[in-house]
């Protein structure tokens, strides 16, 4: 593809300068900020951030597609439909690419000359941010992954991959600042993608300690007995299949009966529950499905600790930053989490959680046994998490530190 040529940015305003305006951008048809949202992380992760600028004393001017086409593209039901067949991925290539083109048009025009940085959500077949740089406007971009790598292997939700991969690795390179998760997603970037490391900032995801707080919400507990849970998107990297069979086996070896609670829908829900029918969990096991946004606190608030144990993707180091880590903890619940580095920086072993080795059942039996035998401590652990989070792991704190590291690489710092 032919490298487009931007136009070279006007002096560095500051954010310290006087009040500022922020376009924020997502060109994805799946996400939304619609309640009925399927991509429900998306979701939240584009909130959290709007919010944050705003209690920071931006203005925020959001353009994002999903929002503003059919909500039948971003409802339940949408991913599942991507992956019928080749024609369908490759259609809704073919729809992405166009909605791409003419979204980046009308977001230019509708924001020309009314905002100071545009920060984009990048998505596959997207760069709105572009036309701004032309007009010497910073493009700010955020990725939460190797997009087209995931999509293609691990989602297989994309057909057009070369395309798509050529417009990725483009925009990564043409922004004025990038921004992503994890530095493993960093030394990604770097290595791969050959992205000056000058220019890229790592910001882990946050929470909404307002909305994530325990005192707000009465728990919806669906079992008597001591309770393991998930929130999420239920993904083959998510390990649920580890956790039942851990599960299992803590009760034939040790008699410890432990319930699961598992709120989220995904490509692997029918193979999961078909695990726990064969491994004699039925009555202990219970998929909720999807809720509605304001009920997850309400499910969180009904374990007595909450399960991150995401395991290793296919071809990349884990750079994943997961949300539910940051929401477990912001609801006072103490966390059984493979041992991945945003999980190594939250999660103190035995005060605030309890950490096993990624994918590794005997780890994370003995994990669940420790949680177990010490839950009368259970509520001390998590009032600490949560303490820390609400401190360090805010939304607002993660764009504070987002704006002090644009402003430097702006300015010519870095």
């Amino acid at each position: 593809m032919e490298k487009i040529r931007t136009k070279a940015r006007g002096p560095h305003k500051p954010a310290a300068a006087g009040q500022m305006r922020l376009g924020y951008l997502s060109g994805a048809p799946r996400v939304s900020t619609r309640p009925t949202a399927e991509v429900s992380g998306a979701r939240t992760h584009v909130l959290g951030v709007m919010h944050a600028f705003e209690a920071l004393g931006w203005e925020v001017l959001p353009y994002i597609v999903g929002d503003r086409i059919g909500e039948r593209c971003s409802g339940r039901g949408s991913e599942r439909a991507l992956g019928k067949s080749f024609l369908h991925l490759l259609a809704a290539d073919a729809v992405r690419y166009g909605l791409g083109i003419g979204h980046s048009y009308r977001a230019h025009k509708e924001f020309a000359g009314r905002v100071d940085w545009v920060y984009e959500r990048l998505a596959v077949f997207q760069a709105m941010g572009r036309r701004f740089q032309r007009q010497g406007i910073p493009w700010i971009l955020e990725t939460n992954a190797p997009l087209t790598y995931e999509a293609k292997v691990e989602r297989r939700s994309v057909a057009l991959s070369t395309l798509a991969h050529s417009i990725e690795l483009s925009a990564y390179r043409d922004c004025d600042v990038l921004i992503c998760v994890s530095k493993e997603l960093r030394e990604i970037l770097t290595s791969c993608a050959k992205v000056p490391a000058r220019k890229i900032l790592v910001i882990p995801n946050g929470v909404d300690t307002a909305v994530y707080d325990p005192a707000r919400y009465q728990s919806l507990r669906l079992f008597q007995g001591f309770t393991v849970g998930f929130v999420g998107s239920l993904y083959r990297w998510q390990a649920l299949d580890l956790l039942l069979k851990a599960v299992a086996e803590i009760e034939s070896e040790r008699g410890i009966v432990l319930n699961v609670v598992v709120v989220g829908d995904g490509a692997m829900r029918s193979e999961w529950e078909l695990l726990s029918r064969e491994l004699g969990l039925s009555e202990r096991v219970r998929f909720v499905g999807r809720v509605p946004p304001d009920d997850v606190p309400r499910y969180i608030a009904g374990f007595d600790v909450a399960y991150s144990g995401q395991t290793a993707l296919q071809n990349h180091p884990m750079y994943l930053s997961p949300l539910k880590l940051y929401e477990y903890q912001a609801m006072a619940k103490p966390v059984v989490a493979s041992a991945y580095s945003d999980a190594r920086q939250l999660i103190q072993q035995g005060e605030t959680g309890y950490l096993f080795d990624p994918g590794n059942r005997e780890s994370l039996k003995q994990a669940l046994i420790a949680a177990y035998e010490t839950r009368d401590r259970h509520e001390a652990m998590g009032n600490e998490a949560r303490a820390n989070v609400v401190s360090r792991h805010s939304w607002i704190a993660r764009v504070r530190q987002m704006v002090t590291g644009i402003d430097a690489i702006l300015g010519g710092e870095s």
